[in-house]
């Protein structure tokens, strides 16, 4: 056995914990001396239940361990540890990094420039825009987007950056066989493809709600900076925002409506101080970055004005990121219901407006 395997092993003994698992290495200077310790050792360095010493002292012959290196082998799963070099040194860094991590996709992605974005799962169609359109903007200037597979904001995160020919690494909260939420199952194969999917967890852990937060630290360690979309009074991806701040890194946030519950945790995020964002471009100059492309907004803005008529223009210019009923866009605009119910189907066709629930119209 190498000390990949080692540390394989010893990352599966439950109730450990990653922090004092990379706290152990450290102090016997490898895995394989950690799991050869013997109980006087581990007792001397902390390990005081005997459940865990039990584990310990049993791991590299657990059926569990046998199994799960069997299924890596056969899969051909690339497990980097802490003393590998192509293990991220950003998320090295942190205080808690992950003694594993299991990859499926290009292991070399995971050490490029990267941004979180995050946010609610419950997201309103103004966060799932937003999340998308500034995830494509970072895209397009290479950097890497970094989510949590998540619903909501995250989905549109990944979708986002994908749909803007760039990179996109996606933490999971689970193990690589069990990806969670199981819609997005198709969505992973393709970031798989096109970027990572990377996770702590071994291969079959189930999506327990325990597992998100120490998914988040890895979100927020791998990341420049992070950006909170939408995000409730209480959130997961306030929790990220703060283990963001404790790493050191910089915190974004998305204005929201005001009143709107998905806005409220973004809202206070930008009153203590988090910088307010409105696109790719307030992030890749606060990060001192140098833009290399056109800001897609004013490339775009070009295209939306060109073979328009006078009243498309002004139909169009009603709509925002805020659905809004057929009957306020008829009120707004001040024409005829027929001509605008016209004018909204020829920018649909252009790709310029979309129709959601209920007969309610969203600029794209």
């Amino acid at each position: 056995m190498d000390e990949r395997d080692y540390s394989i092993a010893l990352n599966m003994v439950e109730g450990l914990g990653s922090l004092r698992l990379a706290q152990l290495i450290r102090v016997f200077g490898s895995a394989g001396k950690v799991a050869a310790a013997g109980d006087s050792g581990w007792r001397q360095h902390g390990i005081g239940e005997a459940g865990v010493r039990r584990a310990m002292a049993g791991c590299i012959a657990a059926p569990e361990f046998l199994a799960e290196m069997q299924r890596i082998e056969q899969q051909k799963v690339p497990v980097l540890t802490l003393d590998d070099p192509e293990y991220p040194d950003m998320l090295r860094q942190i205080y808690d990094p992950p003694v594993v991590l299991y990859v499926r996709g290009n292991v070399s992605l995971l050490a490029m420039p990267g941004v979180g974005v995050v946010g609610c799962r419950r997201a309103s169609w103004y966060g799932l825009q937003q999340a998308g359109r500034l995830a494509s903007g970072l895209a397009r200037r290479g950097v890497c987007v970094i989510s949590g597979l998540a619903r909501g904001i995250d989905t549109a995160a990944h979708k986002g950056a994908l749909e803007g020919g760039g990179i996109t690494v996606a933490v999971l909260g689970s193990g690589l066989d069990r990806v969670y939420p199981p819609e997005n199952k198709a969505l992973a194969e393709r970031i798989a493809l096109q970027g990572a999917l990377i996770t702590e967890f071994p291969l079959d852990t189930p999506p327990l709600a325990g597992n998100f937060p120490r998914r988040n630290r890895i979100i927020s360690g791998l990341s420049r900076a992070i950006v909170v979309v939408e995000a409730a009074a209480r959130s997961g991806s306030l929790i990220t925002a703060n283990l963001a701040l404790e790493q050191g890194r910089d915190v974004f946030a998305v204005p929201g409506q005001a009143g709107s519950a998905t806005a409220q945790g973004t809202n206070q995020l930008i009153k203590d101080g988090a910088k307010l964002v409105e696109t790719a471009d307030d992030i890749w100059e606060e990060l001192g970055m140098t833009a290399t492309a056109p800001r897609p907004e004013e490339a775009a803005s070009g295209a939306v004005d060109a073979g328009l008529d006078e009243v498309s223009r002004q139909v169009l210019a009603k709509l925002s990121h805020t659905p809004l009923y057929i009957d306020t866009v008829i009120q707004l605009s001040a024409h005829p219901a027929a001509v605008v119910y016209q004018r909204l189907l020829e920018l649909q066709l252009r790709g310029l407006v979309k129709e959601v629930e209920g007969k309610r119209f969203v600029r794209v």
